[in-house]
């Protein structure tokens, strides 16, 4: 009896693992979010540089302690690469985006991801795309919009300048969301390969690409007081964890719930940012 109850267990946490895994990703991404707000002194793409030297840090070692290949078979190779072009230009807009709009109005945008997930995983995955993936999608983004916190600055007055960053904001925005939906399609063609190869892959092409990005259309500039450099080493460590988490939850779910599930989740942290605001101005 003892063991049938223990089968049982294991069954039911090997079916929610995925789900589970998802709704963690998002806290990590929701405090990664907030931070990006609040590095007011440092061009958004050389923090997308900062994440992506966390995560490579992160991912390097493991992947040389496991012994995995770092770039695996030419077809493996070539999604890879795709995820990694379309997951370091989509964090860069994605940071663009947080930067230069509200962030209230930002997460309704960035995380209307799961309302275009399932129409490309039924192109691309052959996966289901009816009423039981479309309304939970359709409610999350309602549920997102509805709690989003208006009173910060959502509707702001704009100068001249703010105009043309609410502009640039809102592209950001919405290209973001495209490449979005585009990653978790290709991370289910590579659930077969192991989720530290992927970001080891992921983040050293990060790291070149927004390098590239800043120093052409932005700045480098140094850390500021002495909380800063320590945030921004979490910063990294908790992008690892978010990736990494994002990355095995697509490996055992169909896309559109793990999409779903992520964007569910970002409602219930979306309010990360009232703890934030009262750690010291330097951070």
């Amino acid at each position: 009896m003892k063991s049938g109850t223990t089968s049982h267990g294991t069954d039911l946490l090997s079916l929610y693992k995925g789900i589970f895994l998802a709704a963690l990703s998002s806290v990590f991404f929701s405090v990664c979010a907030v931070m990006v707000k609040d590095f007011s002194n440092i061009y958004p793409g050389q923090l997308a540089v900062h994440r992506f030297t966390g995560i490579l840090l992160v991912s390097l070692p493991i992947v040389i302690y496991n012994k995995e290949p770092f770039f695996r078979k030419p077809k493996e190779r070539l999604f890879l690469f795709l995820r990694s072009l379309a997951g370091s230009t989509n964090l860069y807009l994605n940071f663009m985006a947080y930067r230069y709009l509200p962030l209230g109005e930002a997460s309704v945008i960035i995380f209307s991801v799961p309302v275009f997930v399932p129409i490309l995983a039924k192109i691309f995955l052959q996966e289901p795309c009816g009423m039981v993936q479309a309304i939970p999608a359709l409610l999350t983004v309602l549920g997102l919009a509805i709690m989003s916190d208006n009173s910060i600055d959502f509707v702001d007055s704009y100068s001249p300048r703010n105009n043309q960053q609410r502009l640039v904001g809102l592209g950001s925005a919405f290209a973001s969301v495209i490449l979005g939906s585009i990653i978790f399609i290709i991370l289910r063609k590579l659930k077969e390969v192991d989720s530290t190869v992927v970001l080891f892959n992921f983040a050293w092409f990060g790291v070149f690409e927004t390098a590239v990005l800043t120093f052409i259309f932005g700045e480098f500039a140094p850390l500021a007081c002495g909380y800063q450099p320590i945030f921004i080493a979490v910063f990294g460590i908790f992008s690892f964890f978010g990736q990494f988490l994002m990355t095995s939850a697509t490996r055992r779910e169909q896309a559109a719930v793990v999409a779903t599930v992520r964007s569910a989740t970002d409602i219930i942290v979306s309010r990360w940012g009232f703890f934030f605001r009262n750690f010291p101005e330097c951070f």
